[in-house]
């Protein structure tokens, strides 16, 4: 291993990279590619993306970003791995993690892309079809009925009440 002296003349290991460098690496090989792996570092996804899961974040316009989609954002040199509860234009997305309870908007200029797959080990979930596209349709019904239902809306609290109606009389 080499070492390197540090600028009070002590020897340390090699350099590390800032985590703005490596953002900066990580939007230029994407902004070739249009299609990239990103690692998880937040469980604000649970139940569908653990910390450490690798999610496949593809190039998207913001016309064609729809509600229940899993985005990729920039907020202050972080990427934001979170989903769209409601689409007000192509211009901004009210956003929210499945594991928290508050949204807030985020505007197009920011997202970088849209999450197609997710892979856990050595196991892909895609989410554009079979499985995956049905686990991602359940989480979205139920992240979107937790904010609303915090946030007050009758009509929410209508429909999981009507739910869990249906679900414990069966």
């Amino acid at each position: 291993m080499q070492s390197y002296t540090n600028n009070n003349g002590n020897l340390d290991q090699e350099p590390k990279l800032s985590q703005n460098a490596i953002i900066g690496l990580w939007e230029d090989l994407y902004n070739q590619k249009q299609k990239l792996w990103l690692t998880v570092l937040s469980g604000s996804m649970i139940p569908l993306i653990q910390i450490g899961d690798k999610v496949l974040v593809q190039s998207v316009k913001p016309a064609e970003i729809r509600v229940g989609d899993i985005i990729v954002f920039k907020n202050l040199d972080k990427f934001i791995v979170h989903r769209v509860i409601r689409k007000y234009d192509s211009l901004s997305f009210l956003q929210k993690g499945d594991n928290t309870t508050t949204a807030e908007i985020v505007r197009s200029e920011h997202v970088i892309g849209k999450v197609i797959a997710i892979r856990k080990g050595t196991r892909i979930i895609r989410l554009n079809n079979g499985f995956g596209m049905f686990i991602n349709l359940m989480l979205t019904f139920f992240s979107c009925s937790v904010y609303y239902l915090k946030h007050g809306n009758r009509i929410a609290r209508r429909i999981m009440k009507l739910f869990f109606t249906v679900v414990y009389k069966t």
